[in-house]
Protein backbone atom coordinates (compact mmCIF):
# COMPACT_ATOMS: atom_id res chain seq x y z
CA UNK A 1 0.00 0.00 0.00
CA UNK A 2 3.30 2.18 0.22
CA UNK A 3 2.76 3.39 -3.49
CA UNK A 4 -0.89 4.30 -2.92
CA UNK A 5 0.52 6.61 0.14
CA UNK A 6 3.09 8.25 -1.77
CA UNK A 7 0.04 9.64 -4.27
CA UNK A 8 -0.65 11.92 -1.94
CA UNK A 9 2.78 14.09 -3.10
CA UNK A 10 1.36 14.57 -6.13
CA UNK A 11 -0.35 17.20 -6.45
CA UNK A 12 -1.08 17.64 -10.54
CA UNK A 13 -2.04 13.88 -10.74
CA UNK A 14 -5.89 13.85 -12.69
CA UNK A 15 -6.40 9.92 -12.89
CA UNK A 16 -5.75 7.41 -10.51
CA UNK A 17 -6.79 3.00 -11.63
CA UNK A 18 -5.79 0.75 -8.61
CA UNK A 19 -8.86 -1.13 -9.53
CA UNK A 20 -8.24 -5.22 -8.82
CA UNK A 21 -5.29 -4.94 -6.95
CA UNK A 22 -6.09 -6.32 -3.60
CA UNK A 23 -6.14 -3.19 -1.60
CA UNK A 24 -7.54 -3.76 1.73
CA UNK A 25 -7.80 -0.11 2.53
CA UNK A 26 -7.20 4.02 1.03
CA UNK A 27 -4.64 6.23 2.78
CA UNK A 28 -6.06 9.53 4.06
CA UNK A 29 -3.00 11.31 1.85
CA UNK A 30 -5.03 10.48 -1.21
CA UNK A 31 -6.66 13.59 -0.01
CA UNK A 32 -4.24 15.76 -0.88
CA UNK A 33 -4.75 14.95 -5.09
CA UNK A 34 -6.73 18.01 -5.18
CA UNK A 35 -6.78 17.47 -8.41
CA UNK A 36 -7.85 14.37 -8.94
CA UNK A 37 -10.65 14.36 -11.67
CA UNK A 38 -11.08 9.96 -11.92
CA UNK A 39 -10.40 7.58 -9.15
CA UNK A 40 -10.77 3.92 -9.91
CA UNK A 41 -11.31 1.66 -7.02
CA UNK A 42 -12.65 -1.44 -7.83
CA UNK A 43 -12.81 -4.86 -7.79
CA UNK A 44 -10.51 -4.97 -4.48
CA UNK A 45 -13.18 -6.62 -2.98
CA UNK A 46 -12.42 -5.84 0.36
CA UNK A 47 -12.60 -1.95 1.16
CA UNK A 48 -15.17 -1.09 3.63
CA UNK A 49 -14.35 2.61 4.10
CA UNK A 50 -12.84 5.73 2.43
CA UNK A 51 -11.10 8.19 5.02
CA UNK A 52 -12.54 11.71 5.93
CA UNK A 53 -9.50 13.20 3.63
CA UNK A 54 -11.10 12.34 0.64
CA UNK A 55 -13.53 15.05 0.90
CA UNK A 56 -11.06 17.16 -0.23
CA UNK A 57 -11.04 16.05 -4.02
CA UNK A 58 -13.67 18.48 -4.95
CA UNK A 59 -12.36 18.06 -8.92
CA UNK A 60 -13.68 14.45 -8.74
CA UNK A 61 -15.62 13.98 -11.38
CA UNK A 62 -15.81 10.12 -11.38
CA UNK A 63 -15.72 7.60 -8.68
CA UNK A 64 -16.00 4.04 -9.24
CA UNK A 65 -15.57 1.64 -5.57
CA UNK A 66 -17.80 -1.05 -7.28
CA UNK A 67 -17.14 -4.83 -6.18
CA UNK A 68 -15.57 -3.82 -2.53
CA UNK A 69 -17.47 -4.28 0.80
CA UNK A 70 -18.93 -0.70 1.44
CA UNK A 71 -22.20 -1.12 3.51
CA UNK A 72 -22.75 2.37 3.15
CA UNK A 73 -22.01 5.38 0.77
CA UNK A 74 -19.15 7.39 2.84
CA UNK A 75 -19.81 10.40 3.73
CA UNK A 76 -16.33 11.92 2.16
CA UNK A 77 -17.88 11.07 -1.22
CA UNK A 78 -21.29 12.92 -0.44
CA UNK A 79 -18.79 16.03 -0.77
CA UNK A 80 -17.44 15.75 -3.26
CA UNK A 81 -19.31 18.54 -5.18
CA UNK A 82 -18.62 18.02 -8.64
CA UNK A 83 -19.31 14.33 -8.54
CA UNK A 84 -20.83 13.28 -11.71
CA UNK A 85 -20.15 9.36 -12.02
CA UNK A 86 -20.51 6.98 -9.03
CA UNK A 87 -20.58 3.08 -9.09
CA UNK A 88 -21.10 1.58 -6.12
CA UNK A 89 -22.73 -1.90 -7.51
CA UNK A 90 -21.42 -5.07 -6.22
CA UNK A 91 -21.71 -3.79 -2.77
CA UNK A 92 -23.14 -4.16 0.29
CA UNK A 93 -25.65 -1.14 0.57
CA UNK A 94 -28.65 -1.84 2.49
CA UNK A 95 -29.73 1.66 2.16
CA UNK A 96 -28.87 5.13 0.55
CA UNK A 97 -28.36 8.16 3.05
CA UNK A 98 -31.38 10.52 2.82
CA UNK A 99 -29.15 13.52 1.82
CA UNK A 100 -27.80 11.70 -1.04
CA UNK A 101 -29.23 14.65 -3.13
CA UNK A 102 -26.09 17.04 -1.78
CA UNK A 103 -24.49 15.16 -4.93
CA UNK A 104 -26.10 17.93 -6.63
CA UNK A 105 -24.03 17.46 -10.32
CA UNK A 106 -24.14 13.57 -10.49
CA UNK A 107 -25.33 12.36 -13.61
CA UNK A 108 -25.15 8.11 -13.30
CA UNK A 109 -25.32 6.20 -10.27
CA UNK A 110 -24.98 2.32 -10.52
CA UNK A 111 -26.39 0.55 -7.25
CA UNK A 112 -27.05 -2.94 -8.71
CA UNK A 113 -25.81 -5.64 -6.94
CA UNK A 114 -26.56 -4.63 -3.40
CA UNK A 115 -28.99 -5.40 -0.97
CA UNK A 116 -31.25 -2.58 -1.29
CA UNK A 117 -35.00 -2.68 -0.37
CA UNK A 118 -36.00 0.77 -0.80
CA UNK A 119 -35.05 4.28 -2.80
CA UNK A 120 -35.43 7.54 -0.90
CA UNK A 121 -37.19 10.14 -2.29
CA UNK A 122 -34.23 12.52 -2.30
CA UNK A 123 -32.93 11.34 -6.02
CA UNK A 124 -35.72 12.59 -7.53
CA UNK A 125 -34.20 16.21 -6.04
CA UNK A 126 -31.44 15.66 -7.87
CA UNK A 127 -31.69 17.41 -11.43
CA UNK A 128 -28.93 16.42 -13.18
CA UNK A 129 -29.32 12.40 -12.36
CA UNK A 130 -29.97 11.11 -15.86
CA UNK A 131 -29.15 7.24 -15.39
CA UNK A 132 -29.73 5.19 -12.27
CA UNK A 133 -29.09 1.44 -12.40
CA UNK A 134 -30.45 -1.10 -9.38
CA UNK A 135 -30.93 -5.02 -9.09
CA UNK A 136 -34.58 -4.93 -8.39
CA UNK A 137 -35.58 -8.44 -7.00
CA UNK A 138 -34.93 -6.71 -3.20
CA UNK A 139 -36.69 -3.55 -3.96
CA UNK A 140 -39.80 -3.24 -2.12
CA UNK A 141 -40.24 0.54 -2.50
CA UNK A 142 -39.64 3.08 -5.30
CA UNK A 143 -40.81 6.24 -5.61
CA UNK A 144 -43.35 6.80 -8.09
CA UNK A 145 -41.88 10.10 -9.00
CA UNK A 146 -38.68 7.98 -10.02
CA UNK A 147 -40.95 6.13 -12.62
CA UNK A 148 -42.60 8.88 -13.89
CA UNK A 149 -39.69 10.76 -14.11
CA UNK A 150 -39.87 13.64 -16.49
CA UNK A 151 -36.67 15.19 -16.25
CA UNK A 152 -35.41 12.45 -19.04
CA UNK A 153 -34.31 10.07 -16.31
CA UNK A 154 -33.35 6.54 -17.26
CA UNK A 155 -34.56 3.93 -14.18
CA UNK A 156 -32.90 0.51 -15.01
CA UNK A 157 -33.86 -2.20 -12.90
CA UNK A 158 -32.00 -5.33 -13.59
CA UNK A 159 -32.90 -8.75 -12.63
CA UNK A 160 -29.42 -10.63 -12.24
CA UNK A 161 -29.74 -14.16 -13.32
CA UNK A 162 -27.77 -17.06 -10.91
CA UNK A 163 -23.91 -16.87 -12.29
CA UNK A 164 -22.87 -20.52 -12.61
CA UNK A 165 -19.81 -20.79 -10.72
CA UNK A 166 -16.83 -23.15 -10.56
CA UNK A 167 -16.45 -24.82 -7.52
CA UNK A 168 -13.00 -25.14 -6.47
CA UNK A 169 -11.13 -25.80 -3.12
CA UNK A 170 -7.99 -23.28 -3.64
CA UNK A 171 -9.60 -20.17 -2.13
CA UNK A 172 -7.36 -17.79 -3.79
CA UNK A 173 -9.07 -19.36 -7.09
CA UNK A 174 -12.08 -18.26 -6.08
CA UNK A 175 -11.48 -14.88 -5.39
CA UNK A 176 -9.51 -14.52 -8.65
CA UNK A 177 -12.36 -16.42 -10.32
CA UNK A 178 -14.59 -14.02 -9.00
CA UNK A 179 -12.56 -10.69 -9.95
CA UNK A 180 -12.38 -12.07 -13.55
CA UNK A 181 -16.85 -12.38 -13.30
CA UNK A 182 -16.78 -9.01 -12.04
CA UNK A 183 -14.83 -7.47 -14.80
CA UNK A 184 -16.53 -9.15 -17.79
CA UNK A 185 -19.70 -7.82 -15.33
CA UNK A 186 -18.03 -3.91 -15.82
CA UNK A 187 -17.47 -4.44 -19.51
CA UNK A 188 -21.35 -5.43 -19.87
CA UNK A 189 -22.34 -2.12 -18.13
CA UNK A 190 -20.34 -0.04 -20.00
CA UNK A 191 -21.51 -1.64 -23.24
CA UNK A 192 -25.06 -1.49 -22.16
CA UNK A 193 -25.03 2.05 -20.47
CA UNK A 194 -23.16 3.37 -24.23
CA UNK A 195 -26.09 1.63 -25.80
CA UNK A 196 -28.93 3.50 -23.78
CA UNK A 197 -27.08 6.64 -24.18
CA UNK A 198 -27.44 6.17 -27.92
CA UNK A 199 -30.87 5.41 -27.98
CA UNK A 200 -33.41 8.41 -28.65
CA UNK A 201 -35.93 6.68 -28.09
CA UNK A 202 -35.08 4.57 -25.10
CA UNK A 203 -37.92 4.71 -22.42
CA UNK A 204 -38.03 6.60 -19.00
CA UNK A 205 -38.43 3.32 -17.11
CA UNK A 206 -37.03 -0.41 -18.31
CA UNK A 207 -37.88 -2.83 -15.91
CA UNK A 208 -36.59 -6.51 -15.15
CA UNK A 209 -33.95 -6.49 -17.92
CA UNK A 210 -31.98 -10.06 -18.10
CA UNK A 211 -28.34 -10.10 -16.86
CA UNK A 212 -26.78 -13.46 -17.29
CA UNK A 213 -23.35 -14.18 -17.30
CA UNK A 214 -21.18 -17.01 -17.37
CA UNK A 215 -17.57 -18.05 -16.92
Amino acid sequence: LNYLTLTGCLKNLKVLNVSFNNLKSVPPELGDCENLEKLDLSGNMEITELPFELSNLKQLTFMDVSANKFHSIPICVLRMSNLQWLDISSNCLKDLPEDIDRLDELQTLLLQKNKLTYLPRALVNMPKLSLLVVSGDDLVEIPTAICESTTGLKFVSLKDSPVERIVCEDTEEIIENEREREQVEKEFMKAYIEDLRERESTPSYTTKVMLSLQL
